[in-house]
């Protein structure tokens, strides 16, 4: 899959069209944050329709900022060439600047700052009053790579009446740590990591074992310092999903990627999140690419991803008409 969406990409780059949209980057002040939050924007050629252009918002990984997805991801050659060639229609994706917050709010806790506020309040309501942007669910996505990926499915599925699909690339995805291990250190969680995914396994569903997250300072204080295990569970996806089955609400389309390679085995996770949504008849797409935790992976992934976005615009109107 890999070596032809790299031959995909390859054709939109080439095709020499006049189609160019831009990318600019702002700054403003979020009332959640109480101080600035920087972003860049890619606006598509063209005048927008009448009720405004798609958007889709884009989250970085750990350590990245709101121009990783433009200088280390190629994204506005990927997206002008998919456009230009009527691939994905037009549409307006919103790149933030996070630090290494896994989207959620922490300043309780010591945290990076209440950043699932600042991107799903302050940085969506500043878009759709200064972009002719569509303010809709169905108008409105959210997608990331590695703690990007933890953080888009975070806040699809806690704010599910926000956003019409999600999808995580390589995301960071862990299962809640078991009651038993919930008052074990950081440390003694690492030491049982693999023994907790190999030697837990249901015999009757040929399930794999518990995925527990990799504890350490990657978490930045987000879930507590040092980590606590209760607060992790608390804001997990496994934990968001669970109450949306037990109240039968309904979750966005979902679509998870990650590589065969990936060093952090981040695999473990996309499968369990995958099986977890199927047994529930939940809209779910599960890719395994070839390749690591790496760009190369998620220039050639977000292709897809994009093509899967696209196809869910106004999905659940559709749904809801028919």
């Amino acid at each position: 899959m890999m070596r032809k969406n790299l031959a995909t990409l390859c054709l939109f780059l080439s095709s020499g069209s006049a189609f160019a949209g831009q990318i600019g980057d702002a700054t403003f002040n979020s009332k959640a944050l109480g101080a600035d939050l920087s972003v860049n924007i890619y606006r598509p050629d063209g005048e927008p329709p009448e009720n405004g252009w798609p958007v889709l918002y884009l989250l970085h990984g750990h350590d990245g900022d709101q121009n990783s997805w433009r200088d280390l991801g190629n994204i506005q050659k990927t997206l002008d060439g998919m456009i230009a060639s009527g691939t994905i229609g037009p549409l307006v994706v919103v790149m933030p600047g996070a630090k290494n917050s896994w989207y959620v709010d922490s300043s309780a806790v010591g945290g990076p700052g209440d950043y699932e506020t600042a991107i799903t309040g302050d940085l969506r309501s500043h878009v759709e009053k200064t972009l002719p942007v569509r303010q809709d669910k169905q108008g409105r996505a959210i997608a990331g790579l590695s703690m990007g990926g933890f953080g888009a499915l975070r806040l699809a599925y806690d704010h599910e009446d926000l956003f019409t699909a999600v999808a995580s690339m390589s995301g960071a995805i862990w299962q809640n740590v078991p009651a038993e291990d919930l008052d074990k250190t950081p440390a003694e969680l690492k030491l049982i990591q693999d023994s907790a995914f190999f030697h837990r396994v249901d015999r009757t569903t040929i399930t794999s074992g518990i995925v527990l997250p990799s504890t350490g300072d990657h978490f930045s204080g987000a879930f507590g310092t040092p980590f606590d295990a209760r607060l992790f569970n608390e804001k997990n996806l496994f934990t968001l999903v669970a109450q949306h089955v037990v109240e039968g609400q309904d979750l966005p389309s979902t679509y998870l990627t990650v590589g065969d390679d990936d060093g952090f085995y981040l695999w473990r996770g996309a499968v369990a999140l995958h099986e977890t949504l199927q047994a529930d008849n939940r809209t779910s797409e599960l890719r395994i690419t070839d390749g690591d935790h790496v760009w190369t992976v998620w220039k050639t992934s977000i292709i897809d991803v994009l093509k899967f976005i696209d196809s869910k615009w106004d999905s659940d109107k559709d749904v809801a008409e028919n």
